[in-house]
């Protein structure tokens, strides 16, 4: 195993439910602007709203750290970041997946060192709508957490 794969899902259509896949691309951006980490040591993927599709890169690099940003209706302001328990999952309502996370986590565990689900609160997440202020704050700021690395500054969701 080596390395971290950072899995950005959602629907580009659908408002703040964008976020994992905004995160992507500003990991993409500031990366290859740094000329840094997008090697080896990470890859970034816009799964959109099938993360599943991605199940034999994941089986094929095997990860150290697998990371997974989702906006999730957690009950908080909008852009708040919360690292999301594996026993929270069912629990909490992710808009738009042809599977669910809870499912998909169960079956790429087995190729990862380590797998961390971010959860990104939306504003709101309706088809047609444009990705909210607070959304796109907490997208920038999670996309450097995770470029340098500071991904334990993040709250476990209570």
């Amino acid at each position: 195993m080596s390395g971290t794969i950072v899995l950005g899902i959602g629907n580009r259509l659908g408002g703040d439910d964008a976020a994992g896949s905004c995160v992507v691309d500003i990991i993409n951006r500031r990366g290859h602007k740094a000329k840094a980490l997008l090697t080896d040591e990470m890859m970034v993927i816009d799964a959109g709203s099938a993360p599943e599709s991605y199940t034999s890169v994941i089986r094929q690099h095997r990860p150290d750290l697998l990371i997974l940003v989702d906006a999730a209706d957690m009950g908080l302001a909008p852009g708040a970041l919360r690292m999301i328990a594996p026993e929270k999952i069912s629990i909490l309502s992710f808009s738009t997946h042809h599977m669910p996370l809870s499912v998909f986590i169960s079956y790429v565990k087995e190729f990862c060192g380590s797998v961390l689900l971010i959860g990104m609160q939306p504003r709101e997440a309706q088809t047609g709508s444009r990705i909210s202020e607070a959304v796109r704050r907490s997208v920038n700021r999670l996309a450097a957490v995770i470029l340098e690395g500071r991904i334990g500054e993040i709250p476990l969701l209570e």
